[in-house]
């Protein structure tokens, strides 16, 4: 086992797009020669088109009698709102880290651990219940750009509020999990393993001092393009957004000197109508022989400790794993018990 995962010890536009394979063998589903269709929901972007060629075209050619359709981005409350309404047309939704514990299990269906490789998938590295698995480990970074400052590169989160070192505008996810307020924390002095629970008041105090140079992002292409196109100097977004930009030559850098290491997941919302393939699916792109496929289109690595050395070599120096004596856990469990009373607060304090 390589040295990262030793050390791995804690913790909206709907758009469809179709892509089908077709093939002669019977060898995908339950029910051999029934046609489904499969609805698989992510977060869009760069992200998603690597999900699309490492895992679901291959998936679609090994299983013939399945085709997947795609929607984009996640989103907790149609999810939430599908099953209580009992109109399901989602099968198998990427979540974030925030997503898929005790609060949630009610709305989603629990995970085949005998089709799944659940005990390869370092569950007590990242945190389940049951009802979901990790597919990808990223990073939440700051990124700037290379043309922006002069002197001394970023290499803190204290550096994107310092606005007179660093000036211009900032952009950040408007999502109360998105990792801002732990950079906060950290900025004002608070170790890492003490943020938990989160000083709200002292976070949002020291948000208060950048808050009028923030730009707002709700997708991972808008976290990058913000930066690529000069909009915003200094940014937060997700390790492989950044990646993909700087293969367009856009002037950036990623600043792995301090970052958050967590992981995407994988669930099935309770009701889907194509629970075995949805299973079968999910067992695919988690497998030692596949989950290193998104590796190969963009910088994320493979929670699958079997499937190590299949990643991606070219793109190890931007692989959040490679960085991870720098990286901070987020606490899942808090966030989930949490996450209402923050939204609240969250949502008071971006419109005040």
């Amino acid at each position: 086992m390589s040295a990262w995962y030793r050390w791995l010890g804690y913790t909206v536009v709907v758009t469809l797009v179709a892509v089908a394979c077709s093939g002669d063998a019977d060898t995908g589903g339950a029910d051999g020669d029934e046609q489904v269709t499969l609805t698989f929901v992510s977060f869009g972007g760069a992200y998603q088109e690597a999900q699309t060629k490492g895992w679901l075209e291959p998936f679609m050619a090994e299983h013939p009698n399945i085709t997947i359709v795609q929607e984009e981005p996640t989103d907790y409350a149609k999810l939430q709102a599908m099953v209580e309404s009992g109109n399901v047309t989602w099968d198998v939704v990427d979540v974030g880290n925030d997503f898929g514990l005790a609060s949630d299990e009610d709305i989603l269906e629990p995970i085949d651990c005998t089709l799944v490789p659940c005990d390869e998938l370092q569950p007590d590295v990242f945190q389940t219940t049951g009802y979901r698995v990790p597919d990808i480990i990223y990073s939440v970074v700051l990124a700037y750009r290379t043309d922006a400052f002069e002197g001394d590169a970023p290499t803190t989160f204290a550096d994107f509020f310092d606005l007179e070192t660093y000036p211009g505008k900032r952009s950040a996810w408007n999502f109360p999990s998105s990792g801002l307020l732990e950079m906060a924390l950290i900025a004002d002095g608070v170790a890492p393993d003490q943020l938990y629970p989160l000083d709200l008041d002292r976070a949002f105090a020291k948000l208060d001092t950048i808050k009028d140079q923030i730009v707002w992002w709700d997708t991972g292409s808008q976290s990058a393009q913000l930066l690529a196109d000069g909009e915003t100097v200094f940014g937060q977004s997700w390790n492989g957004r950044i990646f993909d930009i700087q293969q367009q030559d856009a002037p950036v850098e990623t600043m792995w000197s301090q970052h958050l290491l967590t992981a995407d997941f994988l669930v099935i919302p309770k009701g889907s109508q194509h629970v075995e393939e949805a299973q079968e699916l999910i067992a695919y792109a988690t497998s030692a022989e596949n989950n290193a496929a998104v590796s190969q289109y963009i910088a994320y690595a493979p929670p699958n400790e079997n499937a190590v050395e299949n990643v991606d070599q070219s793109k190890e120096a931007e692989l959040p794993t490679t960085h991870a004596d720098t990286g901070v856990g987020f606490d899942d469990i808090w966030w989930d018990e949490n996450f209402d009373m923050v939204d609240q607060l969250w949502q008071e304090w971006v419109q005040a």
